[in-house]
């Protein structure tokens, strides 16, 4: 024996010496996102105080707003690129490690047996740049750790293995399994979708309040500006919320694998969620009055550890 070492690379206290893990890093368009953390700051005091940035706005001349864009920009890029820099993954033999942190270092230690799901989403300008978010959800955990962003590839092939280890694979054959064969249980076409928020009351009772509050506002008050201030907020709540809904539950599908539930939907900002096996709590099926004819149902599933139901 030599180093302290006995036969086989063991320390003399006979525990194994862990190789070192490579670390990794996130994809390099991260500083863009990152760099908006100094100039979000800056909106929400304008927002918080409108009076006062307006008030210090005009006192400003056109150098010393030229003068301040020099020296933001510059600062906001030098921060976002300093974040990306210092954040770091790996995956060892019993957990992910993440260590982020400019000023304050945080690391997450996640066990991989922890690990229930593994959802990626990809928002819109995320989908143009190629890159996607990993959220990891943890047994036990509220907030769910998230890796933003990897490439499209990279997010799909570390979500594949990190659901193959917490199923049990060893890391030597985790890295191999890649993506488990999902079979498409349900499709809803754009036509049904459109379909079901017209038939949705909530829409029609919305409609129904921008049309009729207005209308009475002019009856008692017979000012345009009082009537307009008031109908454009609700027309716009009214047709948001429907559009929004469209956006957001766009082609919605459900798969079914051995991960569990695969629910993806999306029109602008894709997401890939999962439900695993035998963590459904409770299923309600709900039957709007409208649509009852066409024979339309809403499926809502509480899961163990998520805060909001599940729609399919």
């Amino acid at each position: 024996m030599d180093g302290g070492l006995q036969e086989g690379g063991i320390p003399d206290g006979g525990i194994p010496r862990q190789p070192p893990v490579a670390e990794r890093r996130l994809h390099p368009v991260t500083p863009f996102r990152r760099a908006w953390a100094p100039l979000a700051v800056l909106a929400g005091w304008a927002v918080h105080d409108p009076g006062g940035a307006q008030e210090q706005l005009v006192r400003l001349t056109g150098g010393m707003l030229l003068l301040g864009a020099a020296v933001v920009v510059p600062v906001a890029g030098l921060y976002g690129f300093l974040s990306w820099w210092f954040t770091h993954f790996a995956v060892t033999g019993t957990e992910l490690r993440i260590r982020t942190g400019l000023l304050f270092r945080r690391t997450a230690h996640i066990r991989l047996e922890r690990i229930q799901a593994v959802d990626v989403s990809r928002p819109l300008l995320a989908r143009v740049a190629g890159v996607a978010k990993l959220r990891i959800d943890v047994v036990g955990a509220d907030d769910k750790d998230e890796l933003a962003f990897l490439g499209e590839r990279e997010a799909r092939a570390l979500r594949a293995e990190l659901l193959a280890r917490a199923a049990g694979f060893t890391p030597e054959t985790a890295a191999g399994v890649g993506e488990a064969p999902a079979r498409v249980l349900l499709h809803v076409p754009p036509g049904a979708l459109a379909g079901s928020l017209v038939l949705t009351g909530a829409t029609w009772v919305s409609l129904l309040g921008a049309l009729v509050v207005p209308t009475v506002l002019w009856l008692a008050t017979h000012n345009v500006w009082t009537v307009l201030a008031t109908a454009l907020p609700l027309l716009g709540a009214a047709g948001a919320r429907s559009a929004g809904r469209f956006v957001t539950e766009f082609d919605w599908t459900v798969s079914e694998s051995p991960d569990g539930l695969r629910i993806d939907h999306g029109l602008l900002d894709r997401a890939h969620e999962t439900v695993p096996p035998g963590r459904v709590q409770t299923v309600r099926i709900v039957e709007p009055l409208l649509w009852r004819r066409p024979g339309w149902v809403r499926v809502e599933l509480d899961v163990a550890g998520s805060a909001n139901s599940v729609l399919i």
